[in-house]
C-alpha cells in the first residue's frame, strides 16, 4: 500500500498511524513510503533536519516501515552525472545498515524535465551503483506511457531485466563488505580503494574510474567492478590468484586467467568475480 511520496519531517505525523491501521485490516501486503534524496541547505529546511542522515532516521523511527526507500536520478542533459549522487547512496546505504532494514533505489526509465531518454549505459550505471551499495532496485516511471504503448526505453529495460536474472543470486541476501573507488578523482563523500580483496594481486583502471564492492552471500564472496563513466569504455587490468573465476552475464563461471589481464569494460557495465567459494 503506497502511503505517500517524499514526504518531509512535517507530514510523518500525517502516517505514522496508517500503516498499523491498513495492517489491522490486511496484514499479507506491505506499506510503503518513498523518501526524498538529498539536497543543499534549502533542502535540508524545506525537509525539517539538519542534515540527510536525521532525515533517514527520523523517518525509521517516526514511521517505522519493513524496508526503506529513496529515489535519486543522478543522469542529467549532456550524460552529466550529479556531483551529489554516490555521496547520496553511501548515506543511505549507511543509515540502513544501522538500522538494520533493506533499502530500494530507483532506476529513471522516462525521459522528464531536465532528465534525458535513458540510454543502455545510463540504465546500467545506475542499476549496477545500487546494486553494488546493497539495494534492490526499481525503475521510476515506467516504459509503458499512458496511452498503453511500449515507449523508447521499454526494450532496453526488458534487456536489463534479464541480465540482472542471470545474476541475481549474487546480489539477492548479500551483505556488502566495503564499497570503494578507484580514479583520478572520486565522487564527493566517497572512499579511495587503496587495498585488494585477498587473492587480487592487480586491479588497475584506467580513464574515469569504477566502483569497486566486496560482497558476501551465502559463504561466498564476489568483488562488482563498475564502470563509472557514462561515455567512456574502461580499460580494466586485472590479475588475480588463479582460483578466482568471472561470473559471466549468463550466471556460468569462468576462469579468470582464461581472460587477458587487460579488459575492456562498456559505459556502466559491471564485472563479476567469485573469489572465495
Amino acid at each position: 500500500y503506497f502511503l505517500r511520496d517524499e514526504p518531509g519531517v512535517a507530514h510523518f505525523s500525517g502516517v505514522v498511524k496508517s500503516p498499523e491501521r491498513i495492517q489491522a485490516v490486511d496484514n499479507r501486503k506491505f506499506c510503503y513510503l518513498n523518501l526524498f534524496p538529498t539536497g543543499g541547505e534549502e533542502h535540508l529546511r524545506f525537509l525539517g533536519v539538519q542534515n540527510y542522515r536525521e532525515y533517514i532516521t527520523r523517518f525509521n523511527k517516526e514511521v517505522p516501515l519493513p524496508f526503506l526507500s529513496f529515489d535519486h536520478y543522478p543522469v542529467l542533459g549532456d550524460n552529466v552525472l550529479k556531483a551529489e549522487w554516490y555521496e547520496n547512496l553511501e548515506d543511505f546505504s549507511d543509515e540502513a545498515r544501522k538500522i538494520g532494514k533493506d533499502f530500494w533505489a530507483f532506476t529513471l526509465a522516462t525521459k522528464h524535465g531536465p532528465y534525458p531518454v535513458p540510454t543502455r549505459a545510463s540504465l546500467r550505471l545506475q542499476l549496477y551503483s545500487n546494486l553494488a551499495g546493497d539495494s534492490f532496485y526499481d525503475y521510476q516511471h515506467g516504459p509503458i506511457g499512458l496511452d498503453g504503448k511500449r515507449t523508447e526505453v521499454y526494450d532496453l529495460v526488458k534487456d536489463m531485466n534479464a541480465e540482472i536474472r542471470s545474476i541475481a543470486g549474487i546480489f539477492l541476501g548479500a551483505k556488502v563488505l566495503s564499497v570503494r573507488h578507484t580514479g583520478s578523482v572520486i565522487p564527493r563523500g566517497t572512499t579511495r580503494l587503496t587495498s585488494l580483496p585477498e587473492k587480487v594481486k592487480v586491479l588497475d583502471t584506467h580513464g574515469y574510474g569504477a566502483i569497486i564492492s566486496l560482497l558476501e552471500n551465502g559463504g561466498k564472496k564476489y568483488l562488482a567492478i563498475v564502470n563509472r563513466s557514462l561515455m567512456d569504455t574502461m580499460e580494466l587490468t586485472f590479475y588475480a590468484d588463479p582460483s578466482v573465476k568471472r561470473v559471466l552475464k549468463d550466471g556460468s563461471l569462468v576462469p579468470a586467467e582464461s581472460y587477458t589481464a587487460t579488459l575492456l569494460v562498456s559505459p556502466g557495465d559491471i564485472l563479476i568475480y567469485l573469489l572465495e567459494k
